[in-house]
């Protein structure tokens, strides 16, 4: 039994994703889910009460895949790039969230908390990761404020770079989703040292 709820409360969850990736979550309400799945609203509700609560669940398997331990994280620029490619295919997977994000956040707070925690962690496994690589030597940064301002550039254009596409009207799709991965290793560039392209 346990088996089988598991299984439609997964269900839900992918019609769920599927649908908001298409369109927007505005436009997507649970009745219209339970006539996707052709299920009864009621039997979608006995496993989610609402929509923001299918929305808090979405990011939280999205952030499960995203995340690392502080052992796991990247090493060297080699190890990041690898990383990277898993990050785009996960947020590609889960877009309407980084789509929406700021509308997301403001109509649920408890979400907006969440995510918050979960960013400003996020803020700090990156800071470790270039700090990885000053120790290495793939990286020269002289000056504690530019490694600031390096970590918010690649925190800014993982979230926000497909959000900036549209606003120059260009088609958001995997390839150029993935052009995120090519802004932040330009970011790192001017500081990279001639070990990093070995």
């Amino acid at each position: 039994m346990v088996k089988c709820i598991m299984k439609r409360k997964d269900i839900i969850l992918q019609t769920a994703l599927t649908m908001f990736n298409k369109t927007n979550t505005q436009a997507v309400t649970t009745n219209h889910i339970a006539k996707e799945m052709e299920i009864s609203p009621g039997n979608l509700h006995y496993h989610y009460k609402n929509r923001e609560e299918i929305i808090r669940i979405l990011y939280k398997n999205m952030r499960e895949k995203m995340t690392l331990s502080i052992d796991e994280l990247p090493k060297n620029i080699k190890a990041l790039n690898e990383h990277q490619k898993i990050l785009i295919e996960v947020q590609w997977e889960y877009r309407f969230f980084f789509r929406e994000i700021l509308f997301l956040l403001s109509r649920d707070k408890e979400l907006e908390q969440q995510y918050v925690d979960d960013n400003l962690a996020h803020r700090s496994r990156i800071k470790i990761v270039m700090q990885h690589f000053i120790a290495n030597g793939e990286l020269e940064i002289m000056y504690d404020h530019t490694l600031e301002y390096l970590v918010d550039s690649i925190l800014i254009s993982w979230q926000f770079y497909t959000s900036y596409l549209q606003t120059l009207g260009k088609e958001v799709d995997l390839k150029s989703a993935q052009e995120a991965v090519e802004f932040t290793n330009n970011g790192m560039r001017p500081f990279l040292t001639k070990k990093a392209f070995l």
